[in-house]
């Protein structure tokens, strides 16, 4: 009963979460969609018209860059707001007995709404564009699972951060622009020198942001890259037991901090 008092709580906390996001303004949901439109389409008239980009081996730019920069949407949002969660549900902590852990958590899966909306308009692009579900489709489910575990293990460690250091939420302003120049979602990999290929892999991002691709654009199935799946999931449970590990540790703590 116990557990699923929580589960309850926790689902209660999303809807929550999300409403007070988005339905609390005027506009509305518009806004949840505004921003990461007009970035899209900014970066679709520089591209196309400044810098007359072509295809990307063989696919349209278009459906490549969008496939892109939904996955970097989702990620700068969930690991933002995740950080975000132990300040903003700050009269949780303080007043009540409460499972500090599903903040992080309930913050994540309300960004988890937004993103799912945005991968379905995408897939209603690939249909418009004249591409239609292959089987390799099915497999963006297993890299979503993969890109909320990533932005899990993130977002707990970050919390935990901005706690104590409240200015971190600049720094992490400042990250994420580096890691969308960092990782291939506006460039190709196959850009760089090949000396360089194996700082591209090493951005557990990377490995998200082009299985999107692989599985709407290139075909691919994920094990047929076992190197990078198997770094990649070393890393991110090694950081997400991390992550856990301190935000444990350190919970014990945020009362008195807030």
């Amino acid at each position: 009963m116990e557990k699923w008092r929580y589960v309850t709580i926790f689902a209660n906390l999303v809807q929550s979460d999300f409403r007070r996001r988005y339905l609390g303004t005027y506009f509305g949901i518009f806004w949840a969609f505004a921003a990461p439109f007009s970035t899209i389409g900014v970066l679709l008239f520089v591209f196309n018209v400044g810098f007359r980009s072509g295809p990307v081996n063989g696919v349209s730019f278009d459906l490549w860059l969008i496939s892109g920069l939904i996955v970097w949407f989702y990620i700068t949002d969930a690991i933002v707001s995740g950080a975000n969660s132990i300040i903003e549900y700050s009269f949780l902590v303080k007043k009540i007995p409460f499972s500090t852990e599903l903040l992080p958590i309930v913050k994540i899966a309300s960004s988890l709404y937004v993103h799912m909306v945005n991968l379905l308009l995408l897939l209603g692009l690939f249909i418009y564009h004249g591409s239609f579900p292959t089987i390799f489709w099915f497999q963006i489910i297993y890299y979503l699972i993969a890109l909320v575990a990533f932005v899990l293990a993130i977002s707990m460690v970050s919390a935990v951060i901005q706690v104590f250091f409240k200015d971190f939420q600049g720094v992490i302003a400042i990250l994420m622009q580096i890691g969308l120049w960092g990782t291939p979602v506006l460039w190709d990999a196959k850009i760089l020198p090949e000396r360089f290929a194996p700082l591209v892999y090493l951005n557990p991002a990377n490995y998200i942001v082009q299985g999107y691709r692989d599985s709407l654009l290139f075909n691919t199935w994920f094990f047929e890259k076992p190197g990078q799946t198997l770094y990649f999931w070393i890393f991110t449970i090694v950081l997400l037991v991390l992550s856990f590990f301190v935000f444990n540790r350190a919970k014990r703590h945020f009362a008195d901090v807030l």
